[in-house]
């Protein structure tokens, strides 16, 4: 890819088509609940919301290309059990050898951008320590995304266990003795509570991804000739 894109190109094509793709996972994930349709659609538009880096463009052949790599090997969330990953073998890299997972896709593909950044432009010779840095907080910021997102989701799963709660009339609860009625007072209580906070955490983490996204973004735009190489 860096043969026919400029690095920073690329690097704009990967956070933009993994950005959509993660979204897409959630937003896969709000049409198999069970949440009722007003909650979904207050949910997703927490998504819209949190789901656009603005300040990111790449090149449309770049982000086509960005978009089918994405797709060919990050998974959607809920893809079913059983289903192996394709190791990217046009990535050449022997040191990750089962687990597959979006935070290491993630790392190496950041980590590779890192380098082809630094390396690309002139031939003046490259600061060693400066990649190293940047690779190590690349594939940290890659963490943090995945750490957001997963929550976000089990904050979708939490919401979905405590909705689906059997809320009883008060014709229901005139009929009950006053313990059984204080015990389903409390139970439908600590469910309420437990939802609305997951609610609340569900948009909180999903801002934070967006906020780690930007974090990503800004390291890539600080690549300039002053920073990239040490002075002849």
């Amino acid at each position: 890819m860096t043969d026919d894109y400029a690095a920073e190109d690329m690097a704009a094509g990967f956070i933009n088509s993994f950005t959509d793709h993660a979204f897409e996972s959630l937003n896969q994930q709000l049409r198999d609940s069970t949440l009722p349709s007003f909650i979904q659609d207050q949910l997703r538009d927490t998504l819209k919301e949190n789901g656009s880096i603005s300040n990111i463009t790449a090149s449309p052949d770049c982000r086509r290309m960005t978009d089918s790599l994405c797709k060919e090997f990050l998974p959607l969330q809920n893809q079913p059990a059983g289903v192996t990953l394709k190791k990217p073998s046009m990535l050449k890299i022997n040191t990750l050898q089962n687990s597959w997972s979006w935070q290491r896709t993630l790392n190496l593909i950041y980590e590779k951008m890192v380098f082809n950044l630094i390396g690309s432009g002139t031939t003046q010779e490259a600061n060693e320590k400066t990649i190293s840095w940047l690779a190590v907080i690349s594939g940290s910021i890659a963490a943090i995304q995945i750490q957001y997102l997963q929550a976000a989701m089990d904050n979708l799963n939490t919401m979905q266990e405590n909705v689906s709660f059997s809320y009883k009339s008060q014709e229901a609860l005139d009929t009950m003795t006053c313990d059984e009625r204080d015990c389903y007072i409390k139970l439908r209580d600590g469910r309420r509570r437990k939802f609305i906070t997951a609610q609340s955490h569900y948009r909180a983490n999903l801002h934070l991804f967006q906020l780690a996204t930007q974090m990503l973004s800004t390291l890539f735009s600080l690549f300039s000739k002053p920073c990239r190489y040490r002075t002849s």
